[in-house]
């Protein structure tokens, strides 16, 4: 069973370390934040010299740029492939996350079409590379493909996009049935868990290690195994408060959790 470490739980450590303290504690990889090596050649070819070959699951991540009317912003997405690809290729990543915007007042069938044609674009430069796409859905209110179930209108009929699920925005979107989420397109599931807030007023800050809130994960995994998800996993939380402490306890903690959690599937 595969499992990384998602460069958002320790973002302030620089890539090149949090390589170090995701193999001390166990994760077969990372997921490298892409703000990083955009901001910071120095880091880039740092990480560059560091990574052993496939210890890169993904570069995290692109968004699919709309306008307010729904249409993709095709030079902006254009721009942003430019440096995240180059990203990719220089610290081996296998794939490059895709979301889609957060944009208030904008509906799912407005945005479908614009985030289908960002994917398009995507899924063409990216694999020039070698390198997969695969989108996540984001369950915050004010995003246009914020449930399961957009996330696989999305993407139906686009060849070669892969999905990404994050327990945490299932949570935030509702913790909808999964029952017509395309798992054999599933090629990533991002494990955290989130506070006894409102689902609505929840945001990334507030992610928690796996085992700490109320997200109903046992339920969740049980799911996708139902379904036959056999994929790796992926430990993202995005919490300020653990950037704050040690990367090398943080990334342990999160095995422990992780371990924790898989021990009490049903």
């Amino acid at each position: 069973m595969a499992r990384y470490l998602n460069g958002a739980t320790i973002m302030t450590t620089p890539i090149p370390r949090s390589l170090e303290v995701a193999r001390e504690a166990g994760f077969g990889g990372i997921e490298a934040r892409a703000e990083r090596l955009l901001t910071d050649a120095d880091e880039l070819r740092e990480t560059a010299n560091a990574v052993r070959e496939g210890e890169v699951w993904s570069l995290n991540g692109i968004r699919i740029s709309l306008r307010p009317d729904g249409s993709l912003d095709r030079d902006q997405l254009s721009a942003d492939l430019d440096g995240r690809l180059e990203a990719c290729r220089a610290i081996g990543a296998k794939a490059l996350l895709a979301v889609p915007p957060r944009l208030a007042g904008v509906d799912e069938a407005t945005a479908r079409a614009g985030v289908r044609e960002g994917l398009e674009l995507a899924r063409e430069r990216a694999g020039a590379d070698g390198v997969s796409v695969a989108f996540e859905f984001l369950g915050f209110f004010d995003c246009p493909i914020r449930t399961p179930d957009a996330a696989a209108r999305t993407v139906d009929g686009l060849e070669d996009v892969n999905l990404v699920l994050d327990s945490y925005h299932w949570h935030a979107s509702g913790s909808g049935s999964l029952d017509w989420f395309p798992v054999e397109r599933l090629a990533m599931v991002h494990l955290n868990d989130a506070p006894p807030k409102p689902p609505a007023q929840i945001e990334d800050a507030d992610r928690l290690l796996p085992g700490l809130g109320v997200i109903r994960l046992v339920a969740l995994l049980d799911a996708l195994r139902a379904r036959g998800y056999r994929g790796p996993w992926s430990l993202e939380t995005f919490n300020p408060e653990y950037w704050a402490e040690n990367p090398r306890l943080v990334a342990q903690h999160g095995a422990a959790a992780l371990d924790a959690l898989f021990s009490r599937e049903s």
